[in-house]
């Protein structure tokens, strides 16, 4: 297989070669060439024809340069397309758990959280991205990370473990962030943990984070767990999801939480059974 370029064709190409730029959209083709949007879009189909970029979304696309030839093969790497998918970003939930080693079940699909106003699923080059949405004070607590060779925005251990208990859809259910809690028992900043759940503005978060601390029988350090204790409410809650384990459970009077997950499951991989 054989690619050429045309004049304007290799303005581009050249120029994103030279900057590095590995993504090209509409409005910076439309930018660099000095044309109009429409022509731009004519200019980037043609390329992705020809085998020099590969469409990641609408409007969107990814370089494949030079030196990959004739076989002008795309990134396979799903982190490289999803931190392309929305911006600002970060990997978290099962994502970012898997990543840190907190679970040993690698994901089907990757999980993304925003702050641009919308949640959705995405398919790409058959791949499955759910996209987050969270508000301005819990998108926080994540740091520049390689995912196989890509840099990409990764949630911070402590982030995950709160994201994951703040909607535990995204990371395996409650089970699977006491998992989490255990196999990060060595690695995780208690004190931390404890003050970047203060954003979260939850005191059910808290109250299930204390229980869990407590039935995991961890060592916290008493100033981070008066701290979750302070932020914990006095209304009992309940530790799973009613749709999904019912009302049924027994009453823990210091951190009023009713546990209604049974506890072989709840504790299934943490060897506390």
């Amino acid at each position: 297989m054989s690619r050429s370029l045309s004049a304007l064709e290799s303005k581009l190409i050249l120029r994103m070669e030279w900057e590095k730029k590995k993504v090209i959209d509409v409005n910076s083709t439309a930018q660099i060439l000095g044309i109009s949007a429409e022509y731009a879009r004519v200019v980037l189909h043609r390329l992705d024809s020809d085998h020099w970029l590969k469409q990641i979304v609408p409007g969107q696309y990814e370089l494949i340069p030079v030196e990959r030839g004739e076989h002008a093969f795309p990134d396979t790497n799903p982190f490289f397309i999803g931190s392309h998918l929305v911006s600002p970003y970060y990997f978290s939930y099962a994502t970012s758990g898997y990543h840190h080693g907190l679970t040993t079940q690698s994901p089907g699909r990757i999980y993304i959280a925003t702050k641009d106003g919308f949640t959705r699923m995405r398919i790409v080059r058959g791949n499955e991205y759910q996209v987050v949405n969270l508000p301005e004070a819990k998108f926080f607590g994540f740091t520049e990370v390689d995912a196989y060779g890509q840099p990409v925005q990764m949630a911070e251990i402590e982030k995950t473990i709160l994201d994951s208990l703040d909607r535990p859809q995204y990371a395996g259910d409650i089970p699977e962030v006491a998992t989490m809690l255990w196999r990060g028992r060595n690695r995780l900043n208690w004190e931390k943990l404890s003050l970047q759940a203060e954003p979260f503005g939850s005191k059910s978060l808290n109250q299930r984070l204390g229980y869990l601390l407590n039935t995991l029988n961890l060592e916290i350090p008493a100033p981070a767990l008066n701290r979750l204790a302070a932020g914990g409410g006095r209304t009992t809650c309940y530790l799973g999801a009613l749709s999904r384990w019912g009302k049924g459970g027994d009453f823990d009077p210091t951190w009023n939480v009713v546990d209604n997950i049974p506890r072989t499951v709840l504790l299934a991989d943490t060897g506390n059974v």
